[in-house]
């Protein structure tokens, strides 16, 4: 249950942290309408996202990639991309480019021909990528995106998550800190429902412990927002 959580997101990335249980899967289902708040509004470019009309319209300029989520496994990745895009209303023909499109950006152009149940984790993790950024949405929601990939990998998508977020409204939830030292505006730190901080990294890092040499200060001061502890020795 969220409480007391008031955002206005601009063009920029905006990575979500906090605990299992924080809110983070709640915030992102009422974002992508996926879920009605029991209270509050919700609006995307001035749109209603309360009403079903608004819904409607919000839904086509938003992509989301769910930490769970199902390929058609017999079918090559350019079909799966394809079909994503059909299905979000363009046509089968135009919906080939977008695809194509979609797959070099997550580096996987030399396995468009090929079945995604031969894919491995990581490839699996950027087909979905592929299908949630297809039309190039407005806003683009992701949970846990980076899950199974190399560290190579891992560098790509954020950069092209961060070229990305220069147009666009992206969301990352993660439990990855390094992912968002390297490429978020803004961090959201929740817990039990609450938000316990907004702002930069810089700001994340000024609850840390910078003596702990086993954690950058990110980490640390991310660790120590959770357990109220960032008050000690300061």
């Amino acid at each position: 249950m969220l409480s007391d959580v008031s955002f206005d997101f601009r063009d920029g990335l905006y990575g979500l942290l906090g605990p299992n249980g924080a809110g983070k899967t709640t915030l992102m289902s009422i974002v992508t309408t996926l879920l009605r708040p029991s209270s509050g509004s919700v609006a995307i470019d001035g749109m209603d996202m309360l009403s079903g009309a608004g819904r409607r319209r919000a839904r086509g300029s938003m992509g989301y990639l769910p930490q769970s989520f199902e390929l058609m496994e017999a079918s090559s990745l350019l079909h799966n991309v394809q079909y994503a895009a059909w299905a979000w209303g363009a046509s089968w023909s135009s919906s080939r480019a977008a695809a194509e499109w979609a797959i070099e950006e997550v580096g996987l152009s030399d396995s468009r021909s090929t079945a995604v149940r031969k894919f491995s984790g990581g490839m699996r993790q950027r087909a979905g990528i592929a299908c949630a950024i297809v039309m190039e949405p407005r806003v683009l929601v992701l949970d846990e995106p980076t899950v199974g990939f190399d560290p190579i990998r891992r560098v790509e998508i954020r950069r092209f998550l961060d070229g990305y977020a220069h147009s666009h409204i992206v969301l990352v939830s993660t439990h990855l800190v390094e992912d968002l030292v390297a490429m978020a505006d803004q961090v959201i730190v929740l817990d039990r429902g609450r938000v316990l901080l907004r702002g930069d990294m810089d700001d994340l890092a000024r609850y840390g412990d910078h003596s702990d040499r086993m954690s950058t200060r990110w980490e640390s001061g991310y660790q120590r927002l959770l357990t109220g502890t960032y008050g000690a020795g300061r």
